[in-house]
């Protein structure tokens, strides 16, 4: 897939419906406080394994908030602000954890999961957004394969799969930038479902 950005500008900040930042103010320990926080939806991610091509299913995609961190840090990935991520998904249409991470992996992937293995309930951006992730599993082959995938509306999804002999190299490759989900995802499957 090739993507190209082009005419990307940084503008001021006049609302949204996915983040709603504020300030808190509080005392502790007798000492009044303040703390910048976004207020975020919380979400839901699916690690998934290929039992055909004995490989991990990412999601490939343009973050723009990672393409401007690497700006202003001076550090570029091979791939200026693309990552590679868990399949996922926010919770915004009043469904459950694992409805909307079933949803999620057709609209992402093309691939319809009959069901999906609770891995673990976290809290990310404990600095300033407190939000918590529910991650799944899934096992998939090419009989489940329903569509292209890709995502919805605008969406530009690559889908990328990761073989399992791969994988220890593809998680200290710095040069494929990727979130500790998928790292914590990773070593999860090794210490239960992965060879004994």
């Amino acid at each position: 897939m090739d993507t190209i950005i082009t005419d990307l500008e940084i503008l001021p900040f006049v609302g949204s419906k996915y983040l709603e930042p504020f300030t808190m103010s509080f005392k502790q320990n007798g000492k009044r406080r303040t703390w910048d926080c976004v207020k975020v939806f919380n979400c839901v991610s699916i690690f998934m394994y290929h039992k055909q091509k004995d490989a991990f299913l990412f999601v490939k995609q343009f973050r723009p908030a990672v393409w401007y961190s690497q700006k202003k840090s001076g550090f570029f990935s091979d791939e200026p602000g693309y990552t590679y991520e868990l399949c996922a998904g926010i919770l915004d249409k009043n469904l459950s954890d694992e409805q909307t991470a079933l949803e999620e992996v057709i609209e992402e992937t093309g691939y319809k999961l009959p069901n999906l293995e609770r891995i673990s309930r976290n809290y990310g951006s404990l600095g300033f957004g407190g939000n918590t992730q529910t991650m799944f599993y899934g096992e998939i082959d090419e009989s489940m394969k329903v569509s292209e995938g890709g995502g919805i509306d605008d969406e530009s999804i690559e889908l990328v799969f990761i073989k399992q002999k791969d994988m220890q190299n593809f998680i200290y490759d710095e040069s494929k930038v990727k979130g500790f989900g998928l790292m914590f995802a990773y070593l999860w499957w090794r210490e239960f479902k992965g060879a004994k």
